[in-house]
């Protein structure tokens, strides 16, 4: 459309009818491809910028997660990572929580966790205005953590550091006296964030041989068991952060710098190094496994107790973490769920008869 000749006036008018035109033919968000949605939140993210008295200036995608991240830059150069976060993926306890959980940790240990930012008027994040839609994009700002991400560098020294950064987190959490607002999950079943358990239908088993519906019930039985003997007391219960995976930790000049703390909520350390271990398992060889997880304990004991309370309580755990990665399978990508569950069925078995958890 040529606007030329046309658009002559006052600037009031201009802008009026250069609005007028966005919201007639601006596309809707979920009609855009992943380009056009990026190029959308980059926008927005300029706009929610402005709430912090921080000239922050340049604004770069990092890539699109569970969460879209950009990494912003003030004009003196300091660095910040800005998170999208995902509409519904976490609440505003959630996120409230992650924020004054990381100033405790900011204020009261020398962990270099990221230090999270207040807008001008003193809110934990920026909600920016849909343009066309009554919906909002929420933004959330923190300090910029340096390095690589540990993923391509696990060694026994690292994955040491990394044990030894989950003690100093564990210990740290002791002293840490809950704000108003803060969350009181607690991670007392393998579902506990209120997740729909499609993994037990009678639907969904029917899809299954009967072996490998047998093998999961049995392991979710003795899943169950576990959390009931762990949580009868609450003894040592403490906030962790239940998703510090070696992807989720960046690596600087020798030192460990922990990420993305959105789920913080109340648990064990047992569980917390659960949610690693698995991931660890899953992303290398089995006969380097057993060298990365003894290297990981020895750097976690040199400050803290091994928190199990008996032998194979982590795998149990690990377990767990493996029927809550089905039902998310069965319940966003239910083409996958046969094959998925064939894949971990005979680990499962293993576990039944052995206590351990192995590829």
């Amino acid at each position: 459309m040529r606007l030329t000749g046309w658009l002559r006036g006052s600037k009031g008018i201009q802008s009026e009818v250069f609005e007028t035109l966005r919201s007639t033919y601006l596309k809707p968000f979920e009609l855009l491809t992943q380009r056009g949605k990026n190029r959308r939140l980059r926008t927005l993210a300029f706009q929610a910028v402005q709430a912090y008295d921080l000239d922050i200036n340049e604004i770069r995608l990092l890539g699109n997660f569970t969460n879209t991240l950009f990494k912003a830059r003030s004009g003196n150069g300091e660095k910040f990572l800005l998170r999208a976060c995902k509409p519904g993926w976490r609440t505003e306890t959630d996120l409230y929580s992650e924020f004054k959980w990381l100033e405790y940790l900011n204020e009261q240990s020398n962990i270099p966790v990221p230090c999270p930012k207040w807008t001008r008027n003193g809110m934990a994040w920026m909600d920016v205005p849909i343009v066309d839609s009554a919906q909002t994009q929420r933004f959330m700002l923190m300090s910029w953590m340096p390095g690589k991400s540990l993923e391509n560098q696990l060694t026994p020294e690292n994955l040491e550091k990394m044990g030894k950064l989950f003690a100093q987190l564990h210990r740290a959490s002791l002293g840490f006296e809950a704000p108003s607002g803060f969350t009181t999950r607690r991670m007392s079943s393998i579902f506990a964030r209120g997740e729909e358990v499609h993994l037990f239908l009678p639907e969904i088993l029917q899809l299954l041989p009967a072996d490998h519906r047998a093998i999961l019930e049995q392991t979710f039985q003795k899943v169950l068991d576990a959390y009931s003997q762990r949580y009868a007391t609450m003894d040592g219960l403490r906030v962790i952060h239940h998703d510090l995976w070696h992807g989720n930790i960046k690596k600087c000049r020798g030192e460990l710098f922990p990420l993305d703390f959105e789920d913080t909520v109340w648990g064990y350390p047992v569980q917390d190094i659960a949610m690693a271990i698995q991931d660890l398992m899953s992303d290398v060889i089995p006969q380097d496994f057993e060298l990365l997880l003894t290297a990981f304990r020895n750097g976690y004991e040199t400050l803290e107790n091994w928190p199990e309370t008996y032998p194979g309580e982590l795998d149990i755990f690990r377990a767990g973490r493996m029927l809550w990665v089905a039902n998310y399978i069965v319940r966003f990508e239910r083409e996958y769920f046969v094959g998925y569950i064939a894949q971990i069925t005979n680990l499962l078995e293993r576990f039944l008869h052995t206590g351990k958890l192995r590829k």
